[in-house]
């Protein structure tokens, strides 16, 4: 039960950091925000690892770090799938991928369900297609390039889940903390060479370069740094969600992160929800029921 629960809110804290970033994004490019709300992500385990604790294993420094270069090129191909778009295909489809990594790898070591318990996971998968399918006028089939880049960020971000239940169980925050400082390094090195290209290009143009902190204001600064710590505070949930159960089932239920992301869309931004997408809602928590009873 404790899985279920966890897992649950670990998709609500990847919807909540999805949405903060997606706020910030119509502002700022997403590889600053990223690389922002990683750091902000690290400061954050920083601080609960004192009373969680961490312990730095030659097995904890692999899993951790494959981990966090795993996060940084799902970002990347997130990034460029959504793009391309459509974003009503890609996301349902990068969801469910990220799910069946992580669930074939829990499978072949062990996780073990019920007829009902198939079912409750079968139920789930299509709440997690219906949840993220954003139906609109312009929903048209995705070119090759959006769907291997879809597929690249599912694989990515599977792996990530899969890598940080591999760590050792007594290493506590330490797998997340290394997956934030590679994280921060290898994006933080990307929007440094992006910042100064882009200056370079300002002065060559004659239009000169502009401190980005003077056009950002103070609310999505804190849109960014929310994202981050709602990412961090998702990856926490997850890793104590695989720990105390089965893989298989924390990684489905973190695939509805899409749940978070409308729900806050819905109270803060006053969106529409699709009826499709309240089916799948309730096909979510049907399927987290059943999934209890098993």
């Amino acid at each position: 039960m404790i899985t279920i629960i966890l897992g649950f809110a670990t998709a609500l804290a990847y919807g909540f950091a999805d949405f903060f970033g997606a706020v910030a994004s119509k502002t700022l490019k997403s590889i600053y925000v990223t690389a922002v709300a990683s750091l902000a992500g690290l400061a954050m385990m920083l601080i609960v690892s004192a009373s969680m604790g961490a312990t730095f294993s030659a097995s904890t420094m692999f899993w951790g770090i494959s981990a966090g270069l795993a996060s940084a090129f799902a970002m990347s191909c997130l990034y460029a799938a959504l793009a391309i778009g459509p974003i009503s295909i890609i996301s349902p489809l990068t969801a469910v991928i990220s799910a069946i990594v992580p669930s074939i790898v829990g499978i072949l070591q062990g996780d073990r369900f019920s007829v009902w318990g198939w079912l409750a996971l079968v139920l789930i998968f299509a709440a997690v297609i219906l949840v993220g399918f954003v139906p609109g006028k312009d929903v048209r089939l995705p070119s090759a390039a959006g769907l291997v880049y879809g597929t690249m960020a599912g694989l990515g971000i599977g792996l990530v889940l899969v890598f940080l239940h591999q760590a050792p169980s007594d290493s506590g925050l330490a797998p997340i903390i290394l997956l934030r400082i590679v994280g921060s390094v290898v994006l933080g090195s990307l929007s440094l060479f992006l910042f100064i290209r882009g200056r370079g290009a300002s002065r060559r143009a004659h239009v000169g370069s502009v401190d980005m902190r003077a056009k950002v204001s103070p609310k999505i600064w804190a849109a960014v740094v929310a994202a981050g710590l709602f990412d961090s505070l998702a990856n926490l949930f997850f890793l104590l969600a695989a720990r105390a159960g089965s893989l298989t089932v924390a990684s489905v239920l973190t695939a509805l992160y899409p749940v978070g992301t409308i729900l806050l869309a819905r109270l803060v931004l006053r969106e529409r929800i699709a009826t499709s997408q309240t089916v799948g809602i309730g096909l979510a928590i049907a399927g987290c029921m059943l999934l209890a009873i098993a």
